[in-house]
């Protein structure tokens, strides 16, 4: 019994979480938290919808700038932004794409962490360069 589940779950694909895409919207931007979820789907072979995820996570952006523009929101906005962002990632498009109750195994937070702080650290240093 207990061979048989182990087995099951080598089978089971790794993916980010729901929370660290959760954690990815509030820490960097809903963007980022986008792109941890298109490799999901890359994983499962959900190109298509992986396409879909990325034509929301562009306009996602781009609405959330122009309203904070529009309407001289604080930029402390954005979180609220992002968290919202994130919500529809995790209960509408993942429930969608992948499903509620499917299976997998929690794939390791370290690469994509350093990648979006090294990402996150030359824009900064591009825009004080700039000052």
């Amino acid at each position: 019994m207990i061979e048989q589940e182990e087995y099951r779950e080598e089978k089971l694909p790794e993916l980010y979480s729901k929370m660290l895409i959760l954690i990815f919207a509030i820490l960097f931007s809903t963007i980022f938290a986008a792109a941890l979820f298109i490799v999901n789907l890359r994983i499962l072979g959900k190109t298509k919808e992986a396409f879909w995820v990325l034509i929301f996570a562009i306009v996602y952006l781009i609405a959330t700038g122009l309203v904070m523009q529009v309407f001289g929101l604080a930029p402390s906005m954005t979180i609220i932004a992002n968290v919202i962002g994130a919500a529809i990632l995790n209960e509408f498009f993942w429930n969608k794409f992948i499903g509620s109750e499917f299976s997998y195994k929690k794939k390791s937070w370290i690469k994509p962490t350093l990648i979006s702080v090294g990402i996150a650290l030359l824009f900064f240093l591009l825009v004080m360069g700039s000052m």
